[in-house]
């Protein structure tokens, strides 16, 4: 018994490494865009106008859980971690041989704040399903400290590479970093619970509708919803 409670969980390990890679790339590229942006002759409004655009994340929540429920969560972290590997590899190549521009930026952080907002819940979703119920509280608490942990790592790490390499390079590690967080995440042993076995796309609308329809109705949520746009839009 002592020695099955020690033994390591193989698969918790890999998600932590895979979220940890992911957030900490994410959090490079909020961190020096708006540096970058000013270095290419921005304006401060530009600046406003792409950290608002990361709303993106927050506008494809609910599709993100919907899709959660009825596909399998390991697949859509391994796809959207690849997917923001090559958005962020795209945005090496232009840099590379000179083609960035603030469209291409700012059409980059509608991509990336979309994938991001893919990524969130389905690694959320995927912890009761690899780790013991009792073991849950701790580990969701293990998983938010590692975010926190990846964020400030990532805003230094980021601040300081692109002061000493440039934003090439770090387009380049930041890619590759997105690639190693998904084959972490491709090692995951895992069998995916859906919680409706058809997954017809009527259910998965439905399902959509009625969870928006559920936050239009509640006046509370509602009032948040409202408070969180206005503070991305001022911010």
């Amino acid at each position: 018994m002592k020695n099955s409670r020690k033994k390591i969980n193989k698969n918790l390990v890999l998600l932590l490494l895979g979220r940890g890679v992911s957030d900490m790339g994410a959090s490079i590229q909020m961190i020096v865009m708006p540096l970058y942006i000013i270095d290419m002759g921005g304006s401060a409004a530009t600046v406003g106008i792409y950290s608002f655009l990361f709303l993106a994340t927050v506008l494809v929540y609910p599709l993100a859980g919907v899709l959660g429920d009825r596909f399998n969560r390991k697949t859509i972290m391994v796809a959207t971690d690849f997917a923001s590997a090559g958005v962020v590899l795209l945005l090496f190549a232009c840099s590379y041989f000179r083609r960035i521009n603030l469209t291409i930026l700012l059409m980059a952080q509608i991509l990336i704040a979309t994938l991001n907002g893919l990524f969130d819940p389905a690694t959320k979703g995927i912890v009761p399903q690899i780790v013991e119920q009792s073991q849950l509280t701790k580990v969701n608490s293990g998983i938010s400290a590692l975010r926190t942990i990846s964020v400030l790592l990532g805003s230094a790490i980021g601040s300081m590479l692109y002061a000493g390499v440039g934003v090439t390079v770090l387009f380049f590690l930041n890619g590759i970093s997105f690639l190693l967080s998904a084959s972490s995440e491709m090692l995951i042993s895992y069998h995916n619970v859906k919680s409706n076995e058809s997954g017809d796309n009527s259910g998965l609308l439905s399902d959509l509708t009625d969870g928006i329809r559920f936050i239009l109705d509640n006046k509370i949520i509602g009032k948040l919803c409202v408070y969180f746009l206005i503070t991305f839009a001022l911010v």
